[in-house]
């Protein structure tokens, strides 16, 4: 329930539309209670959400029955003084607790409705039973959105000068899809600034701890403008309220005071009853809303109430509520309770009814027990006690009708794409064979592309093992969702039982599709491959080849061409045929069209090869126009905004100029794993934090951060992410450690030590290969092994070089800068230094030189001032020094005009010398002191030499007047 969807590209239209089944009883199954709840556990599979699609698409359920804020039910009595004890603002939390039919509803949207006319935001959110923590985070972001407050600000983009940077991400800790949403809205409430309130109805509907948790997340994180309403019969097991009780911060409303006073019972009846009839109902009722609606129904329509003061809710409605009615109308009442909202055109196609919302509103005794949800007041529901009460004696009078009924409701929700629904209707009516036809008709594994993982999860849950042994696409859809989850040993499992059924995926179920269950075998695949599952090479030509045939293909759908194309532009980005991949991600681009959310994955493919090739500047832009994708459709996959924040922090932090900020952004691994990340974003990702480890909280805090993804990438058996990370922790141990304990760290992970298995590219994506080169390369430094490193070193600058990887070539270029520099011989250490520095002239990439600021600082002027140097050069250096020399200061008080060593010494001699005095004094060539002398003025702002001089002083850089050192001439 809470799921409303569109079809992808015309998957999930089941069949004809049913002939209407009024009369016709259907096939019976035999029993009810577990098989009619069955596929209803929960397990650790990611949580799902509506998809953005969904919510432009088809926003007549979801805003209406969801996030729609309930419209004014006739007859609503006017309690002030209640009303001001629910004043949402005045405290943190307040709550209306109490049975069914004490009008909390009514009274929380009647406090919302005063608050919206006032210009207050409201979120309102009505919960249900399986609504999970990812599909709960998703509707709060919709609720708040709704209410004019937007996750990503106004343009859902972070414009230059809102909250946040390119790289920030909602929280340092996030582990799951729930939690970085959560954080999401905290941040976006918390920007809003303006009082608002978030109200959440029906909370005792609540089943799932994991919702729960999600709601205690904004509950106690949120910002101090947050107010929050709820309604609820009873608390929820794993809803922490009580502490808003304890600080005073909650106002409680219970049963009590919700009960109609005598005087609000004449009031409800329009001051008509005597004064024997007004004891009477209020004996009779108890001042309990439902009952006196029922009562006043009754007489009415001219009918006596039924006596008794102690009845429970079944008693009333049966004892009041049919009296009057017709058994043809009792009848399609119990069948509409079956629906979970009153949509005509759907009752009456199941039903075989005419105009369902008319002969509704005709039935007196009805009056004020459907609620109009918002959203265009035109969608009614029945009183949740009358709905479950019709919804019981529906399966107890007639458990045949019950099951066709939800049978017919199934078929029609499918063939209007709404398949979770759908997929629940037809758990609901014991058919197995039902079920496995819609979660089939929805595409599959490929119902993951067109509307995002988190519903392939949804999905998945409501399906048994019954229905995935006889539908194997069924079983390559679990395989995805386990692996998202990180349970590779479920995955496993599943897989090779499906692969013996059917001939390793060649021969699908029995009038089944052959080549669809092999097009989703190449999607498991692919996504084995890409998550660092199976190793790298592995069978993956063979894989190529199906997928390319696939996009070859005349009949191939626009979506699925383009997804297999963005997928085959991935593997030709981590196999380093790049040109391959570009041509592969314009094909992508074309069969996708304008507005697809992939677009967002194409542009961090294409950013991805730039970057790698040292083309910063256009990667910046890819990934910009990425993440505006991505946060624009974010309610649709939350992992593509976490995976391109990932990729644009790893670019950002490789172009520092300066130390690096805190307060980075950090996925989770687990939370990465659910976005079903490749190698190269938990390499951006980890490696982001490793270093901001180091150089923030010191080897421990960096040690920790690698063996926590470590212990995650050996747990979920993926083996090029643990060759990755034991190379990185080496490195790590590297930056301050004792050299043996890298050393055994090395051999005990059993990584090569060959110079061809470490700078290989055959077996091995780019990004293996760079980690295991530059770390087998440091460690033969550490070790003085410098004849090892010059040849691992000249293989890797070899392999770099010809598959134009130029952020790889320059990492290897200060390596060898700093193993040379160990070696006693500056001459080659700057000539290493030299082939960077014109690198670095196109491809600004500062961290690695930045990370040997020791080595890299005493060599930068030397290179930058020799007569040889150009133009391009020498501004490269000047801008290296001044974000090596910043790094440097990183932790220390800040150096607001940082100078290299070469500059501090002209500086210390600008007063009162000539350029040529200061190149005798220094002995450095005359144009070497002018260039040094031009770099001074510009960081410094200063139009004359002693500008420059009395500037230098002021900040601190030069002593008082009068400690100048003298020169030789």
């Amino acid at each position: 329930m809470g799921s409303s969807t569109h079809e992808p590209g015309g998957e999930g239209r089941i069949g004809a539309p049913p002939r209407a089944i009024a009369g016709d009883k259907g096939k019976a199954m035999t029993g009810d209670g577990d098989e009619r709840r069955a596929g209803h556990e929960e397990d650790a599979r990611p949580e799902a959400a509506e998809t953005e699609d969904q919510v432009r698409a088809d926003a007549s359920w979801l805003v209406r029955h969801k996030v729609g804020l309930p419209e004014p039910i006739e007859g609503y009595v006017e309690r002030r003084e209640l009303e001001k004890r629910c004043a949402l603002l005045e405290r943190r939390l307040t709550v209306l607790h109490a049975p069914g039919g004490f009008g909390k509803t009514a009274l929380l949207a009647r406090c919302c409705r005063a608050l919206r006319e006032r210009g207050i935001a409201v979120a309102w959110l009505s919960l249900d039973e399986e609504d999970g923590p990812g599909s709960v985070a998703i509707h709060l972001a919709l609720a708040f959105e709704q209410a004019g407050v937007a996750t990503f600000g106004p343009a859902g983009d972070r414009s230059e000068g809102s909250e946040g940077t390119l790289t920030e991400a909602p929280d340092a800790q996030a582990d799951s899809y729930a939690e970085y949403r959560i954080e999401l809205l905290i941040r976006a409430i918390s920007r809003h600034g303006e009082p608002c309130v978030l109200a959440l109805d029906e909370v005792d509907r609540l089943r799932s701890p994991g919702a729960a948790a999600a709601i205690n997340g904004l509950l106690h994180r949120g910002p101090g403008n947050l107010s929050f309403g709820m309604a609820f019969r009873e608390q929820p097991p794993g809803l922490e309220i009580a502490r808003f009780a304890l600080e005073g911060r909650e106002t409680m409303v219970t049963a009590q005071e919700l009960r109609f006073s005598k005087p609000e019972i004449a009031q409800f009846f329009d001051e008509k009853l005597s004064r024997r009839e007004l004891a009477s109902v209020v004996a009779e009722s108890a001042g309990w809303p439902i009952a006196c609606r029922i009562h006043r129904n009754a007489r009415e329509r001219g009918e006596p109430a039924a006596g008794g003061a102690d009845r429970t809710a079944a008693e009333w409605i049966e004892a009041g509520l049919w009296r009057g009615i017709s058994a043809l109308d009792r009848d399609f009442v119990l069948d509409i309770a079956l629906f979970d909202g009153v949509e005509a055109e759907l009752i009456d196609e199941v039903t075989g009814a005419m105009n369902s919302p008319r002969r509704l509103a005709s039935m007196g005794a009805l009056a004020g027990l459907v609620s109009t949800t918002g959203g265009g007041g035109t969608a009614i529901r029945l009183h949740p006690l009358v709905k479950d009460h019709c919804e019981k004696r529906r399966f107890e009078e007639d458990p045949e009708r019950y099951r066709a009924l939800h049978r017919g409701i199934a078929l029609g929700l499918a063939r209007r794409g709404r398949a979770v629904e759908a997929l629940r209707h037809a758990t609901e009516a014991g058919d197995m064979e039902l079920l496995g036809r819609i979660a089939e008709g929805t595409g599959g594994v490929r119902l993951w592309l067109a509307q995002g993982l988190e519903e392939l999860g949804r999905v998945d849950g409501l399906l048994t093992e019954k229905v995935r042994s006889h539908y194997p696409r069924m079983a390559l859809m679990r395989c995805v969702v386990l692996t998202s989850a990180g349970d590779m040993e479920g995955a496993k499992r599943v897989y090779e039982a499906a692969a013996a059924e059917t001939d390793g995926f060649t021969r699908d179920r029995e009038d089944g599709d052959d080549r669809a269950l092999q097009i989703d075998h190449i999607f498991v695949q692919g996504l084995l491959h890409t998550c660092g599952c199976v190793p790298y090479g592995s069978g993956i030509m063979a894989e190529i080849a199906g997928a390319q045939a696939v996009v070859d293909a005349a009949d191939t759908d626009p979506l699925l061409r383009g997804t297999l194309s963005l997928g085959l532009c991935m593997v030709n980005n981590q196999t380093t045929s790049f040109e391959a991949a570009l041509e592969w991600a314009g094909r992508a681009r074309a069969a996708l069209g304008r507005d697809s959310p992939y677009l967002a994955h194409v542009d961090f493919q294409v950013g991805s090869v730039l970057m790698a090739r040292g083309r910063t500047g256009k990667a910046r832009e890819c990934y910009e126009r990425a993440l505006k994708v991505a946060r624009a459709s974010h309610l649709r996959d939350a992992g593509a905004v976490m995976i391109g924040e990932a990729l644009a922090a790893e670019l950002e932090l490789e172009r520092a100029v300066g130390a690096p900020r805190r307060g980075a952004p950090r996925a989770s691994p687990r939370l990465l794993g659910e976005c079903c990340a490749w190698l190269d974003i938990y390499a951006a990702s980890i490696g982001v934090e490793a270093e901001l480890g180091l150089v923030h909280g010191g080897q421990r805090a960096a040690l920790a951060l690698v063996d926590d993804a470590r212990d995650y990438a050996l747990r979920t058996e993926r083996p090029a992410l643990v060759r990755f990370l034991a190379a990185l922790r080496v490195s790590v141990l590297l930056a301050g450690g004792p050299v043996e304990e890298a050393a055994r760290a090395w051999r005990f992970d059993r990584l090569p030590e060959g110079t061809a298995e470490c700078a290989d590219l055959k077996t091995q994506s780019w990004r293996e290969a760079e980690m295991l080169a530059c770390g087998r390369l440091r460690l033969l430094i550490a070790q003085n092994a410098f004849d090892a490193g010059r040849e691992l070193a000249a293989a890797l600058a070899a392999v770099a070089a010809e598959r134009d990887l130029v952020r790889t070539r320059m990492r290897g270029l200060a390596l060898s800068m700093v193993l040379e520099h160990r070696a006693g011989d500056d001459d080659r250490a700057r000539a290493h230094l030299a082939d960077y520095l014109r690198l670095y002239a196109e491809a600004d990439y500062a961290r690695p030189l930045a990370r040997d600021r020791e080595v890299a600082l005493p060599l930068l002027d030397e290179v930058a001032d020799s007569p040889e140097a150009d133009a391009a050069v020498t501004a490269a250096a000047a801008g290296l020094g001044e974000a090596i020399r910043d790094d440097a200061g990183a932790g220390d008080a800040p150096l607001h005009w940082p100078m290299s060593r070469g500059e501090m010494d002209v500086l210390a001699l600008l007063d009162g010398h000539t350029d040529r005095d200061i190149a005798r004094a220094l002995r450095l060539s005359y144009e070497g002191v002018r260039s040094r002398v031009r770099r001074i003025f510009e960081k410094l702002g200063a139009r004359s030499r002693l500008d420059a001089v009395r500037r230098a002083r002021a900040q601190a850089i030069l002593p008082p007047a009068g400690d100048a050192p003298q020169t030789d001439s």
